[in-house]
């Protein structure tokens, strides 16, 4: 915070002299990404996640559904009891 502070006294700027309007900076260079590629970046990254998350999902739910029906099984071999 000092830094700051004597930054701002080092250039002479009071608060009330700084600019209070949006001044764009001249000779940044060119800008390399618009926000258009950004939003399309930001849907494939998006779409890619639920891709992978239903895939993911469905190979849980079919490795349930593998010991579901070994389990059905498994019963249907014990012994009846009473019958």
């Amino acid at each position: 915070m000092s830094s700051s502070l004597s930054s701002s006294a080092q250039t002479g700027a009071a608060p009330q002299d700084r600019s209070t309007q949006f001044v764009p900076v001249e000779g940044g260079g060119p800008q390399t990404t618009d926000a258009g590629t950004f939003l399309v970046i930001a849907y494939m990254l998006m779409w890619l996640a639920t891709v992978l998350f239903i895939l993911h999902t469905w190979r849980k739910t079919r490795g349930i559904q593998q010991r579901v029906d070994e389990l059905q099984k498994a019963i249907a071999k014990l012994p009846q009891d009473g019958q």
